[in-house]
């Protein structure tokens, strides 16, 4: 089955599955959002944004590499597709569970940009995502249109970067919404779109 069968295999429909993961991935609390929110409260929702920005510095190698790897093992396709399905179910799982962050402002952080790179470098959350799940999209896009896997990329970026500054700004506004109900409800959200996209990769198996 095709990653992008649900969407006809159009142009739009790949866009919107770029759009929909980055949306996902940018609200899950992780190693790089804990960095977000910690240089927004030293400084500003600017150098939240810097670190946000980071992953167009530190992801490219990691894409091309996942994306090569996952081509080259083809045969193996079933069992990465397990691999993938049982790692949105746990990233689901961790959505649905999300409790409040704890937020330090004890650390000292001058230069928030190289904070954020040298964060989602040891994060192994980029290597699992890109390796188990983005790189199936991308092989697949390639095989469509020689320009999907850039809308793909381009559509993922865009709105993970969105996420990730809209919680620089807001807790810059008001730190309370990381407590809040809303925070809560926009997790469960994102947890049920991660399974959405698991279930897709089970029926792979099929």
């Amino acid at each position: 089955m095709d990653p992008f069968s649900f969407a006809d295999g159009s142009m739009l429909g790949i866009l919107l599955a770029g759009i929909a993961l980055g949306l996902m991935e940018g609200f899950l609390p992780g190693p790089l959002m804990m960095v977000v929110i910690s240089e927004t409260m030293k400084h500003d929702w600017k150098s939240g944004a810097k670190v946000s920005a980071s992953v167009l510095i530190t992801d490219g190698p990691i894409i091309l590499l996942m994306a090569l790897a996952w081509n080259s093992l083809k045969a193996y396709e079933n069992w990465l597709s397990a691999a993938a399905a049982i790692l949105l179910l746990w990233l689901s799982w961790k959505a649905f569970n999300t409790k409040v962050p704890i937020i330090s402002e004890t650390q000292e952080a001058e230069h928030s940009l190289r904070n954020g790179i040298m964060t989602n470098l040891v994060n192994p959350n980029p290597y699992r995502f890109w390796g188990l799940v983005g790189a199936p999209f991308l092989v697949a896009a390639w095989g469509l249109n020689p320009w999907a896997p850039a809308l793909f990329i381009f559509g993922f970026f865009s709105v993970f970067i969105i996420a990730k500054v809209f919680i620089a700004v807001t807790v810059h506004r008001s730190r309370e919404f990381l407590q809040s109900r809303g925070y809560l409800v926009v997790m469960r959200s994102c947890g049920v779109g991660l399974l959405i996209f698991a279930i897709g990769f089970g029926l792979r198996l099929t």
